[in-house]
C-alpha cells in the first residue's frame, strides 16, 4: 500500500533527471529569498538579537577589552542554550560585527529549512515540492522575536531525525553513534530541540512496536535502544542550574492557545497571517478529505504528541515565557516535513505550486519592507546616541503603547509583530556594541547565558528590573538613576515636550522621532560614582 501511494506520488515529487535539477534549483532559489531580507539592514529587526548580539559581543572579547571587562565576564557553565554562543564569537575574531552578526542569523534561519527538508526526504523516500513550503513559516513569530538558540535546536532536530529514519533498521550502529553525541549537541543547543528529536524519533519507535507485539524481547529491546541517546543529555540536566532553579507556572485561556496557532505565519501584516494560515490549513484539510494528502503513520503520532503538549504546556515555566508557543512553531515545520500532496493531475500541482509561491512571495515583500523601514530607526538611533562615550552607564526607558495609542498605530511596521509584540525594546544595545557603554537590560541569566554582570552594575541593573514606562522618570522618587549619566528614551516622538520632559533631573542632548538622548544631571546625594 506504501509503495502504490509513493509510485503515485511521484507525479507531484517528480522522478526524472531532469525534475531533480529542478527540485535543487527550486531549493536553491527559496534559500536565496529567505537569505535576502538579511542584505537590506545591518541590525535586522528581531527582537533579542541586538541583546544576543551584545553577549557575543563580550565573549569574543573574553576580557581583554578593558571597558566592557569593567561592565561583564565570561561565566561558562552546563547551560542548554549555547548555540549562538559558541556560532558567534569565532566569527567577530575574523568579520566586522554586523556581518558576523547576519551570518549567524542566516544559518539560523536555513537550518529549520534543511531539516524539514532532510527529514521529509527520509520520511516519504524521495524528495517533495511540498516541502519547500517550510519557507513560508520560516520568518515565524519566535525568530522574529529573536528565539534564536530554539530555531538552531528545531534544524538540528530535524536533521537528526532524518539520519535516524533513515538507518535505524538498515545500520543501528551508525545511527547510535551519531545520535549519541548529536544528543549532546541539541541539549546545549537548546532543551526544545531535544524534545524534538525525542518526539520525532520516539514516534518512528511507536509505529514499530505493533509489529513486534508478540515478541516481548523485542520491544524492550526497541525500548532499551533509545536509553544511550537520551543518557548524557540527562545527566547534564541535572548538573545544571537549569534543574533547580523554581519558578512560577503561567497559562494562557482557552482563547489565547487558539490565537498562538497563528505564530508559525505571524509576520507584519494581520490579515496576510491569517490568510496564510487559513490557507494552508484549509489546503491540508481538503487535502486529508479527498485523500490527497499522505502522512505515514510516524509524522501523524508526532503531529499527535505535539499537539497534546501544547494544549497541555504552560506559558512561563522555569523563568521561560513562551513556552507553548514552541510547540506550535513545531508544528508549523512539520506539516511541511510529515506530509505531502500524492496522486495530484499536473494542472492541480501546478495551481497548488503557483498559490504557495504567490503567497511567499508577498510574504516576503511585505517582510523586506518592513526591514527596509527600520534601516531609519536606526540611523536616527545612531545619530542619537552619537555623544555616549565608552564606559558610561546609559538608562533606558520607553513611551508604551498603552501610554500612546494613536502614536504606535501609525508607527512603522518593523517597531511590531501583527500579534502587537514589540520588536524595538532590544535595539539600546547597540549601545554596548556601538559605543561600549552599559544598559541594565543584557540577558544574563545564570541557567541560560554565558556571562555575568559584574558589580556594581548588577545591582543597578536588579533594581531597575524591567524597562519602566517614560512617565515613571516625571514621578519623584520612582526611578532612581543614580550611577547612570545618561537616559535614551525610545520612541520619543510620542512626547509632546521633550525639552522639558523631567527637567529637573534630566537635559536634553539629541532628540529624533525613534529615540532621545539626555544627560543625568548631577547628583550629590548618589552613592554610586557618576562616570
Amino acid at each position: 500500500m506504501v509503495q502504490s501511494i509513493l509510485h503515485r506520488g511521484r507525479r507531484l515529487c517528480g522522478a526524472t533527471a531532469a525534475s531533480s535539477r529542478c527540485w535543487w534549483a527550486s531549493f536553491a532559489a527559496v534559500c536565496l529569498a529567505l537569505l535576502f531580507p538579511l542584505l537590506l539592514v545591518d541590525v535586522p529587526p528581531l527582537l533579542d538579537y541586538p541583546n544576543h548580539l551584545a553577549r557575543m559581543v563580550i565573549l569574543a572579547a573574553n576580557g581583554a577589552d578593558p571597558v566592557l571587562a569593567r561592565f561583564y565576564a565570561p561565566r561558562w557553565d552546563i547551560i542548554p542554550d549555547l548555540a549562538i554562543d559558541v556560532i558567534g564569537p569565532p566569527l567577530l575574531w575574523l568579520l566586522p560585527v554586523h556581518v558576523a552578526g547576519r551570518i549567524v542569523l542566516g544559518i539560523v534561519l536555513l537550518l529549520p529549512v534543511f531539516g524539514t527538508v532532510a527529514y521529509s526526504r527520509a520520511l516519504l523516500g524521495r524528495r517533495t515540492w511540498w516541502s519547500l513550503g517550510c519557507a513560508l513559516v520560516a520568518y515565524n513569530a519566535a525568530l522574529l522575536q529573536g528565539f534564536l538558540n530554539f530555531t538552531v535546536g528545531i534544524g538540528v532536530a530535524l536533521l537528526l531525525a532524518a539520519s535516524w529514519l533513515r538507518w535505524r533498521e538498515a545500520d543501528p550502529l551508525r545511527t547510535l553513534l551519531l545520535a549519541i553525541p548529536g544528543a549532546v549537541v541539541l541539549f546545549f543547543c537548546h532543551l526544545m530541540g531535544l524534545l524534538f528529536y525525542a518526539l520525532l524519533i520516539g514516534a518512528h519507535e511507536l509505529t514499530k512496536l505493533p509489529t513486534l507485539r508478540r515478541k516481548p524481547s523485542a520491544v524492550a529491546l526497541r525500548a532499551l535502544f533509545m536509553v544511550p541517546v537520551f543518557a548524557l543529555p540527562a545527566a547534564l540536566y541535572f548538573s545544571s542550574n537549569l534543574s533547580g532553579m523554581e519558578g512560577g507556572v503561567d497559562y494562557l485561556s482557552a482563547a489565547d492557545k487558539a490565537a498562538q496557532l497563528l505564530i508559525p505565519f505571524a509576520n507584519y501584516s494581520l490579515p496576510l497571517d491569517v490568510a496564510s494560515a487559513v490557507l494552508v490549513a484549509g489546503g491540508l484539510v481538503v487535502g486529508v478529505v479527498t485523500r490527497r494528502l499522505w502522512m505515514p503513520p510516524r509524522s501523524a503520532v508526532a503531529l499527535l504528541l505535539l499537539t497534546l503538549l501544547y494544549v497541555a504546556a504552560p506559558f512561563r515555566f522555569k523563568g521561560t515565557y513562551n513556552l507553548d508557543t514552541r510547540f506550535v512553531v513545531l508544528l508549523g515545520f512539520l506539516l511541511f516535513g510529515g506530509m505531502a500532496p500524492v496522486a495530484l493531475s499536473p494542472r492541480v500541482g501546478r495551481l497548488i505550486a503557483a498559490g504557495v509561491i504567490a503567497l511567499f512571495v508577498v510574504r516576503m515583500a511585505v517582510l523586506s519592507g518592513a526591514w527596509i523601514g527600520h534601516n531609519d530607526d536606526l540611523a536616527q538611533l545612531r545619530a542619537v546616541t552619537a555623544s555616549v562615550t565608552p564606559g558610561s552607564a546609559v538608562f533606558v526607558t520607553t513611551i508604551t503603547p498603552e501610554e500612546e495609542p494613536e502614536y504606535w498605530n501609525r508607527s512603522p511596521a518593523a517597531r511590531r509583530l501583527s500579534d502587537g509584540i514589540r520588536t524595538d525594546a532590544q535595539l539600546p544595545a547597540l549601545l554596548l556594541i556601538e559605543h561600549r557603554a552599559w544598559w541594565p537590560f543584557l540577558f544574563d541569566n545564570p541557567s541560560q547565558q554565558p556571562v555575568e554582570t559584574r558589580e556594581p552594575y548588577r545591582e543597578m541593573a536588579v533594581h531597575v528590573g524591567g524597562m519602566p514606562p517614560h512617565h515613571d522618570l516625571e514621578k519623584p522618587g520612582k526611578v532612581d538613576l543614580c550611577g547612570y549619566d545618561n537616559v535614551l528614551l525610545l520612541q520619543a516622538g510620542a512626547e509632546p515636550d521633550l525639552v522639558h520632559y523631567a527637567s529637573d533631573r534630566l537635559v536634553l542632548v539629541a532628540a529624533a522621532d525613534a529615540a532621545a538622548l539626555f544627560r543625568v544631571r548631577p547628583n550629590p546625594s548618589c552613592q554610586l560614582p557618576q562616570h
